[in-house]
């Protein structure tokens, strides 16, 4: 059993704070530090996805979720230059799973929720304002070095997983590399009151545009939406934000009243971590990976490392496991990201800003063509519990790792880069 297992994660993101309830459930004592003074409430995920409906359900939140905001069934791709809609309604797949709506709230929401829930677990607490500087390990455990407003101490635990964001303190201390590389584009993510169900939107939306292309979803109940489109990497933050108006009145009706909640920039990444582990050093979340928002990939695959991540514990834990389980879990969640997430991020994002008419009417014809095709779009709706983990089998060494090692140094590279020749300048780190 896990009583008297010490764990100590570091930051206080959705990954994170998943894993810390889920090792908290099943007895383990869990110490969560974040450099920040409380939870982040910025703009970020607020689409949860069918899979990680199915992720919150198994480890007990769904139904607390559920009261957080409204469900949806429908996502619906506009494209500007035809003017053609193409719709997906997920009740074509509830015969075939409970999980087939998305849930709308804000991941600040989530944080506090899930937060309420963990520190009522005794043996759980959460350390604000505390920042991590080293790592030490042994055979028998982990001491991490951290610093507050009184000055350095030491926490002690049996192992310590890192969902510190992509720019991980714990991902360097641990010497993985983070490879990829960063868009020269930079998003903007603006929360404006303004109720676009009323003009043709469904609760997700894409807007398929080489230059005025965006996301638009629900974020809650209130008439809160969120907009997210492209900006100019060499403007100043005052610059962008000057122009917000100007950009949103392209999506909205003419003359229409709003007001804006807030907005922010931002840059973002196709990145990996050389290994998800060394030792008693684990990785989940965006210090495993790194993705462009476009399609929720990089949110829905880190609660699905979290769940993952739960499990394997919890078999080591109960003794149907040693500690190989975490070096499959290591290898699975690559795996995944580097086969699933990352290709399938890299390509919503180029559909949703593809300058190439002649790729751009493929891509229209073969959206339009699947939802027409109610086989062919169940399929595709079903596709996103892709992003689960296999079950666990203690002989996956002798069958996964060798496909690994004959894979070669450029196919794996091609599956960071999703396949392309992108010409993107690769590094081993976020610069």
């Amino acid at each position: 059993m896990a009583a008297g297992k010490r764990i100590i994660i570091v930051g206080a993101g959705p990954a994170g704070l998943v894993t810390a309830f889920g090792l908290a459930q099943r007895g383990a004592q869990v110490t969560v530090i974040d450099r920040e003074a409380t939870v982040i409430d910025s703009p970020r995920a607020m689409v949860y996805l069918p899979s990680t409906v199915k992720a919150l359900d198994k480890i007990g939140l769904l139904e607390t979720a559920k009261k957080l905001g409204p469900e949806s069934y429908e996502y619906q791709c506009y494209f500007a230059q035809s003017g053609n809609v193409g719709r997906m309604d997920q009740r074509l797949v509830e015969d075939l799973t409970p999980y087939h709506y998305i849930l709308h709230f804000g991941q600040d929401e989530l944080a506090h929720m899930i937060l309420q829930r963990f520190l009522a677990i005794p043996g759980s607490e959460i350390q604000w304002g505390t920042t991590l500087e080293g790592i030490e390990q042994n055979d028998h455990g982990v001491v991490a070095r951290v610093s507050d407003k009184d000055g350095q101490r030491m926490i002690e635990a049996d192992w310590l997983i890192g969902a510190d964001g992509a720019r991980s303190t714990v991902r360097k201390l641990m010497g993985a590399s983070f490879d990829g590389f960063t868009w020269p584009d930079t998003f903007m993510a603006t929360n404006i009151f303004f109720d676009f169900s009323k003009h043709g939107y469904a609760a997700s939306n894409m807007i398929s545009d080489p230059v005025n292309w965006a996301v638009i979803a629900r974020v809650n109940s209130d008439n809160l939406w969120r907009v997210a489109y492209g900006e100019d990497s060499d403007a100043t933050d005052e610059e962008r934000l000057a122009r917000v108006d100007q950009r949103l009145r392209y999506w909205l009706p003419e003359g229409a009243e709003y007001r804006l909640e807030r907005a922010n920039s931002y840059r973002v990444h196709q990145r990996a971590a050389s290994t998800f582990r060394n030792g008693r050093v684990l990785l989940a979340g965006d210090a495993a990976h790194a993705t462009n928002p476009i399609g929720g990939m990089g949110f829905t695959s880190g609660v699905q490392d979290a769940v993952t991540l739960i499990d394997c514990f919890e078999k080591l834990f109960n003794g149907q496991a040693d500690d190989d389980v975490l070096d499959w879990y290591a290898y699975e969640r690559r795996r995944i990201f580097l086969e699933v997430a990352n290709p399938t991020a890299i390509e919503f994002k180029r559909r949703t800003q593809e300058s190439d008419p002649d790729k751009r009417a493929e891509d229209e014809r073969n959206f339009l063509f699947m939802t027409n095709k109610p086989d062919i779009l169940r399929g595709a709706l079903m596709s996103i519990f892709g992003l689960e983990s296999r079950a666990y089998q203690p002989d996956w060494k002798e069958t996964l790792v060798r496909q690994d090692a004959e894979r070669s140094e450029a196919d794996k590279q091609k599956e960071l880069v999703g396949g392309t020749t992108s010409t993107l300048r690769q590094t081993s780190e976020i610069e």
